[in-house]
């Protein structure tokens, strides 16, 4: 990877964290019932959607390093969100520290249902990189409805709070 992928490749690691804090900092303030709530215009429930970003990304640095931060809690024990929060911090470190080593040509082996799959890691940088945006933009869509104003987690968001990064003057 050269220079310029390999930072621009890192920057969407770093606008992908930033994002996730951002949502999981917004849903603090949220009941347990709003949390709870079904809705039919997302992934699940918005406690539900947190937890399936999170751990999609463990799959994700699994599928990429073999391994990936144990949580400090059981999934079924529905951890609060200030745990979920610092665990998506860790998952988060390690998928930049991935991205510091695993080039997008490195060769991926996943075993699915008794059939092994080779393809490049690429594939899986892009699945980390849409699957966050998706599933936040469910979250920020039950959000609008109502709820509270969502936090601004788009690439315009990112680039504000970060003005510094991309050379703003």
């Amino acid at each position: 990877m050269d220079a310029l992928s390999g930072s621009t490749f890192m920057e969407f690691i770093l606008y992908n964290n930033w994002a996730n804090q951002q949502v999981l900092q917004a849903c603090q303030n949220l009941s347990e019932d709003q949390l709870t709530a079904a809705t039919p215009v997302a992934y699940g429930t918005i406690y539900d959607t947190l937890g399936h970003i999170i751990r999609g990304e463990t799959f994700y640095l699994r599928l990429l390093t073999g391994s990936s931060p144990q949580p400090p809690f059981k999934w079924e024990d529905r951890p609060g969100l200030a745990e979920m929060t610092a665990y998506a911090a860790q998952v988060g470190q390690a998928l930049v520290d991935m991205a510091q080593r695993i080039l997008p040509t490195d060769q991926v082996v996943e075993e699915d249902e008794g059939q092994v799959f080779h393809y490049q890691a690429l594939a899986v940088f892009i699945q980390v990189i849409n699957h966050g945006i998706e599933h936040r933009t469910n979250i920020t869509t039950v959000l609008n409805q109502g709820l509270q104003k969502p936090p601004d987690v788009d690439g315009w968001g990112y680039f504000n709070a970060h003005p510094d990064r991309f050379g703003l003057k």
